[in-house]
């Protein structure tokens, strides 16, 4: 059995919950939870590729996705 691929130095998993896939299924669950729009912007740390937030992105260019 061959270990898993590391060579960016992170795990797999952690590939998968940082994926825009993964931000947007969050950002769709909230919107259902809280009744209130959701956001998908790109990240401004290097190890945060997406984020999921309430407010609409203060620079256009980040924003990826509304859930409304």
């Amino acid at each position: 059995m061959s270990p898993p691929d590391q060579s960016n130095g992170f795990s797999p998993l952690r590939k998968k919950l940082s994926s825009f896939d993964h931000a947007l299924r969050t950002a769709q669950q909230l919107r259902g939870q809280t009744g209130v729009p959701h956001y998908v912007v790109h990240g401004v740390a290097p190890l945060q590729s997406y984020k999921v937030t309430m407010r609409p992105p203060a620079w256009p260019d980040r924003w990826l996705a509304m859930v409304a």
